[in-house]
């Protein structure tokens, strides 16, 4: 069916002769047979993707009179409304009247060309008023055989929308993981609302945004959203996770769909492609050359040559009043972990995916203001030297300081 616009469509739209679309019939149809012709042609228009039907004009799509404005005491709009919710079930029409013929025909006075715009329908087949189903057929409205009929029926089911979820990687980003509503018919879903319950760990912070809302999805327009990274997937996203989608069809008719995600094994392995094999192995030569560098200054960073001198007693006593926290919460790390030396700063909620193998603690920016310079201070009387070889700062705590801690006089 080709679209119009039925508030400013004239004559001169019109097309020369009829098609699939169009059905033309002259001014000088009777009444009775342009009932029964209307009818068959609602059917067969709602039975084949809607389409227009034009009375009051010729073979050619002009003007030939038009029909009168009232057919006995009836008003030619209400006229045809009745012929039209005379087929079943109704399908959606509207109705214009045309009285200015724009240069095609000649219409006469209190006379109209009738348009009767018939939409698509989901739920046909739709029968005409006398029992029978109709078709268009080219430029023709005929009668349907029973096996077209029988799939105007199996249509039905199939052109309610369905919704289902997909997981994928992302396009041009693999190590991102995506969720995605897609539809299985061709019928779209219109005011969708998706929810996810309970949230991802991955998607805590986008708890405002939820449930996201669309007015339509359809076989052109999916919905795709991140929700985890490729990198420990099952542990990020978690388990016992739901969608929600509810959703509406054309007609208003409401429709629900919630199921459980897990993205293990929905996604397939990360794969490297050979459409451009000298740019990849030049991309992981790079990679490589950038963390034996990381290697080696942090080799070099971890074994400093120069000396450090035995602090003094003042010293201690000096940097206990100036930050006695930081001293306390290393004092109680020391005495449960007795071998660890190294530490890093972070903030509360990072993550720091460290070496299983060196134990490394941790201090927060939350629980020490000022913390990058107090540690200054430590590291000007030379209790920790700084070994950072990546984005987090990182400090080695020297024996002075960890046999001070640990030692009773610190207590």
């Amino acid at each position: 069916m080709s679209k119009i616009n039925l508030n400013t469509f004239d004559l001169t739209q019109l097309p020369n002769a009829e098609n699939d679309d169009f059905e033309f019939k002259s001014s000088v149809t009777p009444h009775n047979d342009l009932k029964k012709k209307l009818s068959c042609a609602v059917s067969g228009f709602a039975n084949s993707g809607g389409g227009y039907f034009i009375a009051g004009v010729d073979g050619n799509g002009d003007a030939d009179g038009g029909f009168p404005l009232k057919i006995g005491k009836q008003d030619l709009r209400d006229w045809v409304d009745q012929i039209v919710n005379q087929v079943e079930p109704v399908p959606r029409y509207d109705i214009k009247l045309i009285q200015d013929p724009m240069g095609r025909g000649i219409i006469q006075l209190d006379s109209a060309v009738l348009l009767v715009a018939v939409h698509e329908s989901y739920a046909g087949p739709h029968m005409a008023p006398d029992n029978h189903y109709y078709i268009r057929a080219g430029a023709h409205t005929v009668k349907a055989k029973h096996f077209i009929v029988d799939a105007i029926w199996a249509k039905r089911h199939f052109s309610k929308p369905r919704l289902t979820h997909l997981f994928r990687l992302k396009p041009d980003k693999e190590q991102t993981i995506q969720l995605g509503i897609l539809a299985l018919t061709d019928a779209p879903a219109i005011d969708v609302k998706i929810n996810i319950a309970p949230l991802p760990k991955t998607m805590q912070n986008c708890e405002s945004l939820l449930p996201f809302q669309l007015s339509v999805i359809d076989r052109n327009n999916p919905f795709f959203f991140d929700v985890a990274t490729y990198f420990k997937a099952k542990e990020n996203f978690g388990e016992d996770i739901y969608i929600e989608v509810e959703y509406y069809d054309l007609a208003g008719n409401f429709y629900p769909y919630k199921a459980k995600v897990e993205v293990t094994g929905s996604v397939p392995p990360i794969s490297i492609g050979n459409d451009n094999p000298a740019k990849m192995v030049k991309a992981l030569e790079s990679i490589n050359k950038a963390l034996l560098q990381l290697t080696i200054s942090r080799e070099n960073t971890v074994k400093p040559s120069l000396s450090l001198s035995k602090p003094s007693e003042n010293i201690f006593i000096t940097i206990e009043k100036l930050i006695p926290e930081i001293l306390a919460d290393m004092r109680n790390d020391l005495c449960k972990y007795p071998f660890a030396r190294e530490f890093i700063i972070i903030p509360k909620g990072a993550i720091y995916n460290g070496d299983p193998n060196n134990l490394i603690l941790e201090y927060y920016f939350e629980d020490h203001p000022w913390l990058r310079s107090k540690l200054r201070i430590l590291e000007n009387y030379a209790l920790i030297y700084e070994i950072t070889y990546n984005n987090t700062p990182r400090f080695v705590i020297s024996e002075e300081l960890a046999a001070y801690l640990t030692s009773n006089q610190a207590e």
